[in-house]
């Protein structure tokens, strides 16, 4: 069952219980009977948000993936604390695999890329023509690995001022998460993608024709 799916349900259920909760006449259960309510309102909200970052990948050309069907390329890099791939889509972007999606995590999971133990937020990761070697860009200001093109000038002042996100590349991969600044809603996917496109085109390891400018 998809998460949207799941919301409905969950709204679906609750709505009733709610309604007999008030029905008693107890100000017990009219309390708890609120926070039913609460909870229903919360699940169609989320439901609605979720359907329209559906239509919004549609429109983009990317079609929704199974999270479980997947190996993320930061599973194999935790050290401690655990991840999991709430939902995802995947599509090509400006000539490249992109898959984006939210992530949720714990006790540190994803160490200097975020700032929280513990959080939510979105995830991009883009497909690279060629093998890289191992890099990295952590907070507050580290680059890992000793390819020449951390040293590239232009990469450091945008990591520096935040331009771009903390990014892993490893093998074919490049792949950032950003925790969530508001409701996973298609704009806030879709500035995650563009500054992950962005790191990308600062190193230098996208495809021949260059990628639009970050917007």
């Amino acid at each position: 069952m998809g998460v949207e799916a799941k919301n409905w349900l969950h709204a679906s259920w609750s709505a009733p219980v709610a309604a007999l909760l008030f029905l008693t006449r107890s100000p017990c259960l009219i309390a708890l009977g609120l926070i039913v309510v609460a909870f229903c309102a919360y699940s169609v909200f989320s439901a609605l948000t979720r359907r329209a970052m559906s239509r919004w990948a549609t429109a983009m050309g990317c079609s929704a993936v199974d999270p479980t069907s997947h190996e993320w390329p930061w599973q194999s890099l935790h050290l401690r604390g655990t991840s999991r791939v709430v939902q995802a889509w995947s599509g090509d972007i400006e000539g490249l695999p992109v898959t984006f999606g939210e992530v949720t995590w714990s006790d540190g999971a994803f160490g200097g890329a975020v700032v929280d133990r513990f959080g939510r937020g979105t995830f991009v990761v883009v497909g690279l023509a060629q093998t890289q070697p191992p890099m990295a860009a952590r907070l507050p200001y580290t680059f890992i690995g000793d390819s020449p093109r951390l040293e590239q000038p232009a990469l450091r002042h945008a990591f520096r001022i935040m331009e771009i996100p903390p990014f892993t590349v490893r093998d074919t991969v490049l792949f950032t998460v950003e925790p969530r600044q508001s409701g996973f809603e298609p704009g806030e996917v879709y500035r995650a993608v563009r500054r992950a496109l962005h790191v990308v085109r600062l190193l230098d390891v996208g495809p021949d024709r260059p990628l639009a400018p970050a917007g």
